[in-house]
């Protein structure tokens, strides 16, 4: 194992550097993306990111916090859009799931498919990764009830799973993110007719 000189040359109280947990995020990520989440070990990302393992323990707990910290590190940031109109706000969200490249999708791909047969990762995944999407589309959908947008008897708990569901099946299935017309026409043809629709 190298030594692990990034953080036991530096004095007490001294912040860590975070130059070395780039180093660290960007080394499980080209891990994962050529060995899969599987093939991927503490050690050898701490080899190529020129430390030790006692570095990435300091700063993750276990490998699955890694690996999350890892897929996070390459996924678009979650917004809350107040645009002020209902529309424009949610294809503001949206773009939450359509950007990203192929190593990004691969990634998560490979969290997905692994986090099937992981409890703690399928945990650890939905905390990070799942909710907070769907946190910022309730907040989106609950402003747009206060404007008198949505109809507040729609029900919200099942409409704010549709597209994150959609997106995540693209990913597994089909190893790509959502493209920006399939994004428009999830809004304009499913969601925003269900959130407006009145029942007699």
């Amino acid at each position: 194992m190298l030594p692990d000189t990034a953080d036991t040359a530096a004095p007490a109280g001294r912040p860590r550097d975070p130059g070395l947990e780039q180093a660290i995020l960007d080394a499980t990520v080209d891990l994962i993306a050529r060995h899969g989440l599987s093939g991927t070990s503490v050690a050898e990302v701490a080899r190529q990111a020129g430390t030790g393992k006692a570095a990435v323990y300091r700063r993750w707990p276990s490998k699955t916090a890694l690996v999350v910290a890892a897929v996070r590190s390459v996924q678009a940031d979650v917004a809350v859009p107040d645009t002020g109109a209902l529309r424009a706000d949610l294809l503001a969200w949206i773009e939450h799931y359509t950007s990203g490249g192929e190593r990004a999708a691969l990634l998560l791909a490979n969290l997905l498919s692994e986090a099937s047969r992981d409890t703690e990762l399928r945990d650890a995944a939905y905390a990070a990764i799942g909710n907070p999407p769907v946190a910022a589309l309730r907040s989106v959908i609950e402003r747009g009830i206060a404007r008198g947008e949505v109809d507040p008897a729609a029900p919200l708990d099942v409409l704010i799973g549709i597209i994150p569901s959609f997106a995540f099946r693209e990913l597994v299935i089909g190893g790509r993110t959502l493209d920006r017309a399939t994004a428009t026409t999830l809004i304009d043809d499913v969601l925003l007719p269900a959130l407006r629709h009145r029942p007699e």
